[in-house]
C-alpha cells in the first residue's frame, strides 16, 4: 500500500489533480479511522479514473462504491463505507449521498440540458454538487448531492424565463433515457480497444490509438490508456467529444478470423 504523498505524486498531472486526490484520500482515511461513511463530490469520467486508481493504490477498493445514482450515469460519486456496512447499506435511502429532484416545465416550453445546467450555475450551485441531468418530455430529473437539495427545492424555480416546479422523487422514479441509436454491425481484426474504437466512431486504427494515448477514450466509464485492452460484449466505450457506444453482441467470426459485432452508438 502506497502513502498518500506517493499516490498523489504518481497520478497527479496538475494542481487540480493534486487537490482532488488529496480530498478523496482524506475521505477514505476518515472512513477507515472513524468508521463512518464518507463520499467525494461528483466526478467526471477522468476524475473517476484518477480516484479509482488512487483508492486501489491505497488498498481501499473493498470499501468503495462508485455510482451516479443509476446504472449508466456518467457523473459519479465515490462512496466509502466502513467494514460493518455493505455497498447496499451505503446506498440505502437513509445513507445515500444523493437526492433525486424532478423539475417540471410547462408543456409548451422547450428546455435543453444546457438550459437546466445554466439555471443551476446561475444559482451559484457548484458543478461538483450536480450529477447527471436527465432531460425528458415533461422536464428534467436531476441527481444532486443531498447537501444542496433543500436549497434547490426552494430556489430552483425557473430556467431563464421559463418557470419550473421542483419536487423530490424516489430513486426508482427517475426517467432514465432509453439508449438511442440504431443497432449496427461491423467487423474488427481483433477485440482490442483501438480496433473496436475505430469501428464504433468511424476512425482509422491510427486515429483511435492517438485518441487513446491522449486519454480521450473511456472503457466502462474509466479512462483506458491501453490500446491492446480487450473489449467484451456489453462493454461501453466513450470517446470524448464524439459520444459513446455499447457493444451489444458478438455475432461470429469470418473465415479469415475477423470478429463480427453489433453495437449502438449515441451522442
Amino acid at each position: 500500500m502506497k502513502t498518500k504523498a506517493e499516490i498523489i505524486r504518481a497520478l497527479a498531472q496538475a494542481e487540480e489533480d493534486r487537490v482532488l486526490l488529496a480530498q478523496a484520500l482524506d475521505k477514505l482515511e476518515t472512513c477507515r479511522t472513524r468508521s463512518y461513511q464518507t463520499n467525494t463530490r461528483f466526478l467526471d469520467l477522468r476524475e473517476r479514473t484518477l480516484v479509482t486508481e488512487a483508492v486501489r493504490l491505497a488498498d481501499g477498493t473493498g470499501g468503495m462504491v462508485v455510482t451516479g445514482g443509476y446504472a449508466d450515469a456518467e457523473r459519479a460519486v465515490a462512496v466509502f463505507y466502513p467494514e460493518y456496512m455493505t455497498a447496499e447499506d451505503a446506498l440505502s435511502p437513509e445513507n445515500s449521498p444523493f437526492a433525486m429532484l424532478r423539475a417540471q416545465k410547462h408543456p409548451a416550453d422547450t428546455l435543453t440540458h444546457r438550459d437546466y445546467l445554466g439555471a443551476l450555475m446561475g444559482l451559484q450551485v457548484k458543478r461538483e454538487c450536480i450529477g447527471d441531468i436527465l432531460v425528458h418530455g415533461t422536464g428534467a430529473d436531476l441527481i444532486v448531492l443531498r447537501e444542496v437539495a433543500d436549497f434547490l427545492l426552494l430556489h430552483f424555480d425557473r430556467a431563464g424565463r421559463k418557470r419550473l416546479e421542483v419536487q423530490e422523487i424516489a430513486p426508482g422514479s427517475l426517467c432514465i433515457p432509453q439508449e438511442s441509436g440504431e443497432e449496427k454491425e461491423g467487423s474488427v481484426a481483433s477485440m482490442r480497444l483501438d480496433s473496436v474504437t475505430a469501428l464504433l466512431f468511424g476512425l482509422s486504427r491510427a486515429e483511435a490509438q492517438e485518441q487513446i494515448a491522449k486519454g480521450q477514450v473511456f472503457l466502462n466509464f474509466l479512462q483506458c490508456a491501453k490500446a491492446e485492452k480487450d473489449v467484451r460484449e456489453g462493454d461501453r466505450i466513450t470517446l470524448r467529444g464524439m459520444g459513446r457506444a455499447r457493444v451489444t453482441a458478438l455475432s461470429g467470426t469470418s473465415r479469415k478470423g475477423r470478429q463480427f459485432l453489433r453495437y449502438v452508438r449515441s451522442r
